[in-house]
């Protein structure tokens, strides 16, 4: 057949590849499996947000018809409310010219990756970094440039600033981060805010998990000096509010980049399907359901971390997120991960490879706290230490 496109073929297959054959072999003979792997959670959505919530008193018509392919005002409208009463976004925003919704944030981001990255042009991706991000970036025709900071960098900014070239167009970033829970300071968005600026730099925030800071305020890059007109932050309902089937997710950015995105969005999806929007509409008032989830994730990191106690496995403490990234190099021995997490298959349970969260990171592995209730999570531990003794 004709060859395919070359920013297809630099995307990253999936992290689980190499791990197919043991999994299929444990679901073949009955066995069950712990799902660490994945970055969900088992709380249920808030209540007025579910499905049969919204079919009351609507009209079949504005539910199953075509949308407009901007979205329903009402949501755009409230989401610039809701940003702006955390402080996020930017002074003066407007739903009709700064939000733009996607299905998904991952669609999201898509738009923005596409509307600033194109072929000859270099991203910073920081490292460790959302698997989808490096394939985000790919898919525009750039180059990745995968980013480590040294702990003894005084501020994110000086990794991301030995890594620029001539060509660099645009940094990636989230915090609080995914996959290490690290939550970037004011002191480092600010240093980061002067990089681009200095150097007429795009950056992309994911902010997915803004909710979900425990040690310290999440701070808005948008906020800083000169990065109002620079910064394109996303978000994700399906992090806030548990709604990741629902798929909505949208950023605030200029108006530039917000009207750009739109040809794309409706060149790929059309319209954010109507009942999902309404969903996350109603969702996004239940502040106490955001509190509860908070407190709740912040239980399942503490109870986890003393769960690991004397396994010989390393992880900075999350400062935020729903996940730990955990090192298994002393455990290892040189042995690849590919091993243990054979192993932990072996014995039900399943854990994402570190190397999907970039190339420096092959001896380690995420593990997701929130993806189901705390005593299966703790299970799912303990058959983990199981697997370091086969070791």
């Amino acid at each position: 057949m004709p060859s395919l496109a070359a920013a297809v073929t630099a995307i990253r297959p999936s992290m689980f590849a190499e791990l197919e054959a043991a999994i299929a072999s444990r679901r073949a003979g009955g066995g069950d499996l712990v799902p660490l792997h994945i970055g969900d959670t088992h709380r249920a959505p808030p209540a007025a947000a579910r499905y049969e919530a919204q079919l009351a008193g609507a009209r079949d018509e504005d539910l199953y018809a075509y949308g407009a392919t901007v979205g329903l005002a009402e949501l755009r409208d409230a989401l610039c409310v809701y940003a702006a009463s955390k402080g996020r976004g930017f002074a003066g925003m407007s739903g009709a010219a700064n939000v733009q919704l996607g299905v998904g944030a991952t669609h999201a981001l898509s738009c923005a990756a596409r509307v600033v990255l194109g072929p000859g042009d270099d991203a910073l991706l920081a490292a460790p970094y959302w698997p989808l991000a490096h394939g985000i970036v790919a898919s525009t025709g750039a180059r990745v440039i995968e980013v480590v900071r040294r702990e003894s960098d005084a501020d994110a900014a000086e990794a991301f600033e030995r890594a620029l070239t001539p060509k660099t167009r645009a940094i990636y970033m989230i915090t609080p981060n995914n996959p290490d829970g690290r939550v970037l300071s004011r002191s480092d968005l600010a240093a980061i805010g002067r990089l681009a600026v200095k150097h007429d730099l795009w950056v992309i925030a994911d902010e997915v998990y803004a909710d979900y800071a425990f040690a310290s305020d999440h701070h808005a890059l948008s906020r800083e000096d000169g990065m109002a007109e620079r910064t394109i932050s996303a978000f994700s309902f399906s992090k806030s509010h548990a709604l990741a089937g629902a798929r909505v997710g949208y950023v605030l950015a200029p108006a530039g980049v917000v009207s750009a995105m739109r040809k794309l969005s409706t060149h790929s999806v059309f319209n954010v399907p109507v009942l999902m929007q309404r969903s996350a509409l109603a969702a996004l008032g239940d502040e106490a359901w955001v509190a509860e989830a908070r407190a709740d994730y912040l239980r399942a990191r503490d109870s986890v971390s003393v769960a690991f106690e004397g396994s010989g496995a390393r992880f900075r403490p999350a400062e935020g997120g729903v996940y730990l990234f955990v090192d298994f190099s002393e455990l290892l021995g040189g042995r690849p991960l590919r091993r243990l997490l054979e192993l932990a298959v072996a014995r039900g349970v399943l854990l994402a490879p570190g190397e999907a969260f970039g190339e420096a990171f092959s001896t380690s592995a995420r593990l997701c706290y929130s993806s189901a209730p705390l005593p299966r999570v703790l299970e799912g531990v303990a058959r983990l230490r199981e697997a370091i003794a086969d070791l």
